[in-house]
């Protein structure tokens, strides 16, 4: 194989009858990969992959429907809150299975469900697993749509498994 792409990624559903032969090239797929990388819906491959990853996993990140009422996305975008805290707790609970007692969590998010998936990641990973609310700038400058004021920032939710951070 060419080395400048050993590590280009396959879409083997683009491949349907090469899937089966790009597979039995690697002799222990597992020890191959370093990584995963999961395009699915969430709930499905936490559940897929939790008994072989169970309180393995050192680092997660999910990028959830932010609940801003907004149906341009692919994905549902509008939920009552309830529901969409229900979503949240069912996944985060099953993210919590996966992460080692040294991994981290990070959960992006907007001011729409910020207070809500804080609360959540508090009952679910226990307050004092907190590491810190990250806020970043998604634009800069204000949008002239704006009725009163512009938003321009999102956080990133950062929780550790249950080991202090001294300890990494």
């Amino acid at each position: 194989p060419n080395p400048h792409y050993q590590y280009l990624p396959i879409d083997t559903r683009y491949f349907k009858d090469l899937e089966l032969e790009i597979l039995a090239l690697f002799d222990d797929l597992d020890e191959s990969l370093d990584g995963w990388l999961i395009k699915s819906e969430n709930y499905q491959a936490l559940n897929t992959i939790l008994p072989k990853w169970k309180e393995k996993v050192q680092c997660i990140y999910i990028d959830p429907p932010y609940n801003t009422t907004n149906d341009e996305f692919v994905y549902q975008d509008v939920y009552r809150h309830s529901s969409w805290c229900t979503m949240m707790e069912n996944r985060l609970q099953k993210a919590r299975g996966l992460l080692s007692s040294l991994g981290m969590i990070f959960v992006s998010i907007d001011d729409n469900e910020q207070a809500n998936l804080r609360k959540l990641m508090d009952f679910v990973f226990g307050a004092d697993n907190f590491v810190a609310s990250v806020a970043w700038w998604k634009r800069h400058g204000r949008n002239n749509n704006a009725k009163a004021c512009s938003d321009v920032k999102d956080f990133v939710m950062w929780f550790r498994g249950s080991e202090s951070l001294s300890e990494i």
